[in-house]
């Protein structure tokens, strides 16, 4: 009856787990929906690591590789993002196993709607900062009779580079304002793992303090 009792706390207890996994993954997808189509790496490793991150303090082997997200209406803004994650829990108590199975699957699924992409062609959402004002016309000086116009090649905008702010020992509900946006990143791209409310004090964040990223990066920031 112990054992019984420890085993069905560890199960309930790895079921709430992975369900903070999922949701934390959903709500990362909610604001990456074209991280998959087609395929950026950086995306889906940070969306992966939230999910093995998460779920590594349960005794519950995810699958490999870990499920993408599915968007059943599409990428537009409102439609749901779900992701489903099963893995397989170990039970210590025979009987138990035996009855229940062995190893035990356990599910979690969480679904949030897109916050990122363009209304009536208006960008929301993910948008990384970027330079204000028109780009200026490169002046092009007449050929010489006879030889042919050069050709001007388009230059992509170059996305600017931001320093990373130190927050550790800052609360969770005055990083965005007080830290991360004045430095110039966007505040969509700062993931709070687990999500607030509650407000917690954040000792860890995934880009190390001072150092020079793009500032359309992700950082994920944890108790």
């Amino acid at each position: 009856m112990v054992l019984f009792g420890i085993d069905f706390g560890r199960v309930y207890l790895g079921w709430v787990t992975l369900n903070n996994a999922v949701r934390e993954a959903a709500n990362f997808a909610a604001y990456n929906p074209n991280g998959w189509s087609p395929r950026n790496n950086g995306v889906v490793t940070e969306y992966e690591r939230l999910i093995t991150t998460e779920a590594a303090a349960i005794n519950c082997t995810l699958p490999n590789p870990i499920p993408d997200p599915s968007f059943p209406s599409g990428s537009s803004i409102g439609s749901p993002a779900v992701v489903s994650v099963t893995c397989q829990f170990s039970l210590i108590t025979p009987l138990i196993g035996a009855i229940l199975g062995q190893p035990l699957n356990v599910s979690a699924l969480a679904s949030f709607p897109i916050r990122s992409g363009a209304i009536q062609n208006i960008p929301v959402g993910s948008i990384a900062p970027g330079p204000t004002g028109p780009t200026p016309i490169p002046t092009v000086e007449p050929p010489p009779t006879g030889e042919p116009p050069p050709t001007i090649e388009p230059t992509a905008t170059p996305v600017p580079d931001c320093t990373v702010p130190n927050l550790d020992r800052v609360m969770t509900n005055k990083a965005i304002d007080d830290h991360w946006e004045p430095a110039g990143f966007n505040p969509n791209n700062l993931i709070f793992s687990p999500l607030v409310p509650p407000h917690y004090r954040i000792t860890q964040q995934s880009l190390t303090a001072n150092a020079t990223v793009p500032c359309d990066s992700t950082m994920t920031v944890q108790p």
